[in-house]
């Protein structure tokens, strides 16, 4: 089989630098599982996910969840986004037509979003949306049931943005979070029985 080539790097800003954690999530699923992007911008870093899907080969499901709108933490970007309200998910589209066949955009915010999916039925969740504490909360703790025993929710911006890290730090209360450069990353452990 011929390899797809990565074109990521032509797209959108230069905040994508978990590469090796999207390599990794891919190189350890089964065939038949099912990703979840939380925040996916211009679609940079689903590009990159989506060739690491198609060269390896697996059926991996891989849904991008985003508003793609106006959003209140930025006014540069509401001056930006003053192009339409279509502008930001338009070119979320335009980029990531060569891997179109992989992605399924979920154009929904994030607390609803998690409710189209069961519990435990998700082997990778992303977090990587609004950066304040409020928000990176709720979305721990609407995705985190969703997520397999076994399976990984993560984030980004752990260390850079202060709500982050409280946010992680309070849900997890730092038991089993891995940190990788600016990545949180916890393996959801399967609860011990009541004897």
């Amino acid at each position: 089989m011929k390899k797809k080539a990565h074109f990521y790097r032509e797209l959108g800003e230069d905040w994508f630098n978990f590469q090796a954690l999207y390599a990794a999530m891919v190189a350890m699923a089964s065939d038949g599982a099912h990703f979840v992007e939380v925040g996916s911008w211009k679609g940079r870093s689903a590009a990159f996910m989506a060739v690491e899907i198609l060269n390896s080969g697996k059926k991996i499901r891989f849904d991008c969840v985003d508003i793609w709108r106006k959003c209140g933490d930025y006014t540069e970007l509401n001056q930006l986004l003053g192009k339409g309200e279509d502008w930001l998910y338009k070119e979320f589209l335009k980029n990531i037509r060569p891997v179109r066949d992989v992605i399924r955009p979920v154009r929904m915010a994030s607390a609803g979003a998690a409710g189209l999916y069961r519990d435990k039925q998700l082997d990778f969740v992303f977090i990587d949306a609004a950066h304040n504490y409020k928000n990176v909360l709720r979305d721990i703790k609407c995705w985190y049931p969703k997520v397999k025993e076994n399976g990984v929710i993560a984030g980004h911006d752990y260390g850079v943005k202060p709500g982050v890290k409280r946010a992680v730090d309070q849900f997890f209360r730092g038991e089993n979070v891995t940190v990788s450069g600016i990545c949180w990353l916890v393996v959801k452990k399967k609860k011990p029985q009541a004897a």
